[in-house]
């Protein structure tokens, strides 16, 4: 029942489904489990002199004049007022009918956000409705508001999720949870009905994600069972797959030790030994490595893939980007110097005959070690017995890129083990859940001689004067990364702010000193400019954020970040973990805006304070939650509908009991659960 498809609904036709899909909606029971992320109260009109700057609220307005302006730019600005006050409504984008139908003596209802401008209280953009003078207020229940694919409006939502509700019948959904635990004791259709309908005088924040009504906790608290059944499913999954053990110690291992120049960490020697256990068993090996930028993760990987080649198997490495594919390359063909023949990479920019001899190289076994990006998962990669594969940022990879790598064993009686390396700490409340199907090592422990690296922030307004300070450093022979203001998310439009930032520092600098690095540059100009960087051609390299993770530059002592405002607190924390890799005291500068405001100014600060990844992760998921740090939009696991894993970490324990339970006496119920819920996504999370 719960599977009737999007077009059974008036208004819905292939091109809506389409876009419905690309938000997870492929069926009724997906849109009724669509929920909301806040609400609106149009249930009551506002007087203009109650209204506070960052208000959003409903007002009944009569416009008093309206004009076209052009300067700054084209606006039309309806000077509008209630009986007590008066309030200027401003569009950017209009259209002529809007010109004619909006006059003086008009009446409006406008729903929008209030801010104060130097003319007094505004309305930039609100939704509007022309009325007469006499109208009557239609709603009486909050308004939900919903995430939407674009060209999909709130109203249209509604009245999908509205009219599957009323079309499914949840009694033959009916799903009984409640026996497993007496504190879900609402009806799920009743959970529903209230979190798409609120009446008018329930407390919004009582609603909202951190709020504790009780529909809201009952959907929640089903959502984590469901979830937690899908882990407990797919780690008795794994158990039954076979794997080869890889137990053998020859060359490769002994060329890893003898090539790499330090001695191992006590937190690198114990994941070491960790991994060894788990490859010397017949089961795969599914363990995540998690630990701070230059805690040393690729050696880690090297020992690990040694292990493999030394057992006479295949191993693969896979990179988020050909950038770091091409710095990782590098690396193991200094750790294997005398293997470097059978060492080879495959990127989107690999040439068709270089790329032919690999694929040849691969299947005849010639080739032992494979680093690459996503061109790894090409059908016509063909591996004649790979045994392990290892995974640099996994949250960086989409679920069924992840799954397809996992079936490129030609074997169908075993599976590949599977190493995954992150520089993104997961807090252990979040890692319990999300990779409860791994084992999770932690390398806890810097090399030696690192020196903590000192961390300010400074306004846009003090920018001239640290050029000035970088200008006598660099003299000195300091080498500086300068990261270009992320814009928003177009290329074109970061593109432009490196471009600008290039010339700029190139007027202070002289051209030949300033190197320039951005995602739109070949792979063979990103080596050329990262090359000419380490080898103190260039002096200062300015960068988009595609610097985050793999350029190693031991040498590099001072980074900037313009506008940091912007960027989340564990990408800050990725860039500044590109310098303090030597023996030099190392700088990171923060540059923000001049007035920023105080939420933005504690989240630097915080940065400040710790160079201590785990913390700063997570005072990064109580700011932001866990989507941008799972790499969410990928794998479809998390965010998950209405849980946010940290905020609702109280219901962890709870829930995964009840799941275990689930599972052990109705796994047809858990499996309903998952199917309820996560609509498939749980089956890849160990691709």
């Amino acid at each position: 029942m719960a599977n009737i498809e999007l077009t059974q609904l008036k208004g819905i036709g292939p091109s809506i489904v389409n876009k419905l899909n690309l938000i997870g909606i492929f069926n009724l029971r997906d849109l009724c489990f669509h929920l909301p992320f806040g609400y609106q109260d149009r249930t009551k009109i506002s007087n203009i002199s109650d209204l506070q700057p960052g208000d959003e609220k409903l007002i009944k307005v009569q416009i008093l004049s309206a004009q076209t302006i052009y300067r700054p730019r084209k606006m039309m600005v309806l000077k509008s007022a209630d009986l007590y006050s008066n309030i200027n409504i401003r569009f950017f984008y209009f259209h002529p009918a809007q010109t004619k139908q909006l006059k003086a003596g008009t009446d409006l209802l406008c729903y929008g956000k209030v801010s104060l401008s130097r003319y007094g209280l505004e309305m930039i953009h609100p939704e509007y409705e022309v009325i007469s003078n006499d109208h009557e207020l239609k709603e009486k229940k909050l308004t939900p508001i919903y995430r939407v694919p674009k060209g999909i409006g709130q109203k249209k939502i509604r009245g999908f999720i509205q009219a599957a509700i009323s079309k499914l019948d949840f009694e033959e959904d009916f799903l009984d949870v409640e026996k497993y635990d007496a504190s879900l004791n609402m009806k799920i259709i009743d959970a529903l009905q209230i979190i798409h309908n609120p009446e008018a005088d329930i407390d919004i924040n009582e609603m909202l994600p951190g709020g504790s009504h009780p529909a809201r906790v009952r959907l929640l608290k089903e959502e984590m069972i469901a979830f937690q059944a899908g882990m407990a499913f797919l780690k008795r999954k794994q158990k039954r797959h076979h794997a080869y053990s890889l137990s053998k110690e020859s060359e490769w291992t002994a060329e890893v030790k003898s090539n790499f120049p330090f001695k191992l960490t006590g937190a690198q020697a114990r994941v070491v030994i960790e991994i060894k256990e788990d490859l010397a068993q017949e089961v795969p090996m599914m363990r995540l490595v998690q630990g701070d930028v230059g805690s040393g993760k690729t050696v880690v990987g090297a020992l690990a893939a040694a292990l493999a080649l030394d057992s006479s198997f295949q191993v693969a490495f896979m990179a988020p980007t050909t950038l770091l594919a091409e710095q990782h390359f590098i690396s193991f063909k200094s750790f294997f110097k005398k293997q470097k023949e059978k060492i080879s990479l495959l990127t989107g920019s690999t040439s068709s005959s270089q790329r032919k001899k690999v694929l040849e190289g691969l299947k005849d076994s010639k080739i032992k070690l494979l680093v690459g990006t996503h061109a790894l998962f090409q059908k016509s990669v063909e591996f004649s017995n790979l045994a392990l594969i290892i995974i640099d940022e996994q949250h960086r990879f989409g679920v069924n890129q992840r799954l397809a790598l996992r079936k490129k064993n030609d074997s169908e009686k075993s599976a590949p083990h599977q190493l995954t390396l992150t520089a993104t700490p997961i807090p252990r409340t979040l890692s319990m859940s999300v990779y409860a199907n791994m084992d999770v090592s932690v390398i806890d422990e810097l090399p030696p001689d690192r020196k903590p690296i000192q961390t300010s922030c400074l306004p846009l307004s003090g920018k001239e004067k640290l050029i000035e300070r970088i200008a006598a450093t660099i003299k000195k022979g300091s080498k500086a990364y300068w990261i270009c203001p992320l814009i928003e998310e177009s290329e074109n439009l970061d593109l432009n702010a490196v471009m600008e930032t290039h010339e700029d520092l190139s007027e202070h600098f002289g051209q030949d000193k300033v190197g320039c690095l951005h995602g739109k540059l070949s792979a063979i100009k990103k080596q050329e400019q990262v090359q000419a960087f380490k080898d103190s051609k260039t002096s200062i390299l300015v960068s988009t954020t595609v610097v985050e993770v793999g350029v190693d530059i031991p040498d590099a002592d001072i980074m900037v970040i313009e506008n940091a405002e912007r960027f989340g607190l564990a990408q800050l924390h990725q860039l500044r973990g590109r310098i303090g890799r030597g023996t030099k005291e190392s700088f990171c500068i923060l540059l923000h805006k001049d007035k920023i405001q105080d939420v933005s100014s504690q989240r630097l600060q915080v940065l400040v304070d710790s160079q201590d990844g785990f913390k700063i992760a997570e005072e990064d998921l109580v700011i932001r939650g866990p989507g941008e740090i799972m790499g969410a939009q990928q794998t479809g696991i998390v965010p998950m509908k209405y849980t946010n894993l940290v905020r609702d970490s109280q219901y962890l324990m709870e829930t995964k009991r009840v799941a275990e339970s689930i599972c052990n006496k109705e796994p047809e119920l858990a499996n309903q659960l998952i199917e309820r819920w996560i609509s498939g996504s749980i089956a890849f999370a160990d691709a």
